[in-house]
């Protein structure tokens, strides 16, 4: 019976040794979520670490080419006169008009109802609460109530925010009135180095040289 005795302890001093060698081996190292640097996988790339797109003051035109041009006109006839001028200094160029967006504002409304009647009846329950409002009486936005026109986005959408609080489906909308301009096109590449450009800039001094997509519509 003895050497089992010995047995199991020499068994049991084995275990020990083990254990204690286990605890001491270096532990792995974590994890990295990090891609690897090399290898078949695509990288992942945060958005502000991309590369982003170039900014400047100029407007530039996707996929075109900027053309010098004065202006703007509001009248056909001024900007062909303008450009009877040029013409005597040696500067040639041809006039276009472009459409522009004018008068930027942001509508709070109430979508339009079913009939007058239910969007009068909403108006005089608006306006008995001292609420500034009217509503619209033709075009698609017919039957619709106007809440107000704000410069401001901020303003705008503080009143939404109170309009819906109370109990009304208000909505923000940014509106603009198409504006046509009149602009001299002018041949001359460098014609902010043009003489006769910087003359009829000191005498015209309403207008201003500007660069714009080289292919915008003619005027006829």
């Amino acid at each position: 019976m003895r050497w089992v005795f010995y047995s199991l302890l020499v068994l049991n001093l084995v275990y020990l040794g083990w254990q204690v060698t286990r605890s001491l081996a270096p532990a792995a190292p974590p994890v990295s979520l990090s891609s690897p640097a090399s290898g078949g996988g695509a990288n992942l790339q945060l958005l502000s670490e991309q590369p982003q797109p170039r900014r400047d003051g100029s407007r530039m035109a996707a996929g075109g080419t900027l053309c010098p041009v004065l202006g703007p006109w509001a009248a056909g006839p001024d900007a062909r006169a303008a450009l009877v001028q040029l013409q005597a200094a040696g500067v040639a160029g041809h006039v276009r008009a472009v459409t522009v967006k004018k008068d930027r504002l942001n509508w709070v409304y109430l979508p339009p109802y079913q009939d007058r009647d239910r969007a009068l009846a909403v108006l005089r329950e608006l306006q008995d609460h001292g609420v500034d409002s009217f509503v619209v009486k033709e075009g698609e936005d017919a039957n619709a109530i106007s809440l107000g026109y704000f410069s401001s986005q901020e303003s705008a959408e503080g009143l939404r925010l109170k309009m819906r609080n109370a109990g009304y489906p208000a909505f923000v909308r940014e509106t603009a009135k198409d504006v046509t301009e009149y602009w001299l096109y002018l041949a001359d590449r460098s014609a902010e180095s043009n003489q006769g450009v910087k003359a009829f800039l000191e005498g015209n001094q309403q207008v201003k040289l500007d660069r714009m997509a080289c292919d915008a519509p003619a005027a006829q």
